[in-house]
């Protein structure tokens, strides 16, 4: 069993590898949603870009001034809910939000969104993944 420090290392390293080189980021031409969400404490924007057809998410995209933590969240959940629906979309935010509020474990499931866990012993970041997630989710009713 690895120790929380070898853990914590390699939770880092994909959150850095998904900001250097993030996934999904960009503008999506064939947008039916676009949302923008902000945090005024520290600056950080993010747009959010959806292709619905009708409860299914065809493609996504993001544009950010952020953080590594709301990039890489972005690029690795956008990731997760393409071709997906939006009713699994919805429970794979609920499942981040328990994740990064330590109430919940990492299954294997969640590929490289268990790295999100690292955020939950630091109350500050996890609004970098909540500005991801809320302005998925409202991407997602808009």
């Amino acid at each position: 069993m690895p120790s929380d420090a070898r853990v914590a290392s390699l939770y880092q390293e994909i959150i850095l590898s998904h900001y250097r080189a993030p996934q999904h980021k960009g503008a999506l031409a064939t947008a039916t949603a676009t949302v923008e969400h902000s945090n005024p404490l520290c600056g950080d924007v993010l747009t959010i870009q959806l292709h619905r057809d009708g409860t299914r998410i065809v493609d996504a995209a993001f544009s950010a001034r952020a953080c590594s933590i709301t990039q890489a969240t972005a690029s690795m959940l956008l990731g997760r809910v393409i071709g997906g629906s939006v009713a699994n979309a919805s429970a794979l935010i609920a499942r981040i939000e328990l994740l990064i509020d330590g109430a919940a474990n990492e299954p294997e499931t969640l590929g490289d969104l268990r790295a999100l866990a690292s955020v939950a012993r630091f109350p500050a970041r996890k609004a970098c993944v909540r500005l991801v997630t809320g302005a998925l989710a409202a991407a997602m009713t808009s």
